[in-house]
C-alpha cells in the first residue's frame, strides 16, 4: 500500500511539473505571470531585484506595459531563474 501511495504521489508530482513547465514553455513567461493568480507576484519580484524597495510595484508597470519600462528578455530570464527555484524547493518538499 505504502509503495503505491508513494508511486501515485510521484506520478502526481511529475505530471504537475509537466503541465506547469508545458504551460511556461508554451506561453510566454509575462503572459504567464499576469495571468496566473496563484503566483504571488511581490514574491518574485523581490527575488528578481532584491534590492529594489518597490520590486512589486516596479514588476507590476513591467507587466502591465504602464510607463517607460518595458518587459525585457533580461526581465523573463530572471523571471523564469525565479520560478525555477520555486520549483526546485516544491520538488524538495514532496520527496
Amino acid at each position: 500500500m505504502y509503495n503505491l501511495c508513494f508511486t501515485f504521489q510521484n506520478i502526481l508530482y511529475i505530471f504537475c511539473c509537466t503541465l506547469f513547465f508545458t504551460y511556461i514553455c508554451c506561453m510566454d513567461v509575462k503572459e504567464f505571470l499576469k495571468t496566473n493568480p496563484d503566483i504571488n507576484l511581490a514574491s518574485i519580484a523581490s527575488k528578481m531585484w532584491p534590492t529594489n524597495k518597490s520590486a512589486k510595484t516596479y514588476l507590476s508597470r513591467k507587466l502591465s506595459g504602464e510607463g517607460d519600462r518595458p518587459w525585457t528578455d533580461k526581465d523573463a530570464a530572471r523571471a523564469k531563474e525565479v520560478l525555477k527555484q520555486l520549483s526546485d524547493e516544491i520538488q524538495r518538499l514532496l520527496e
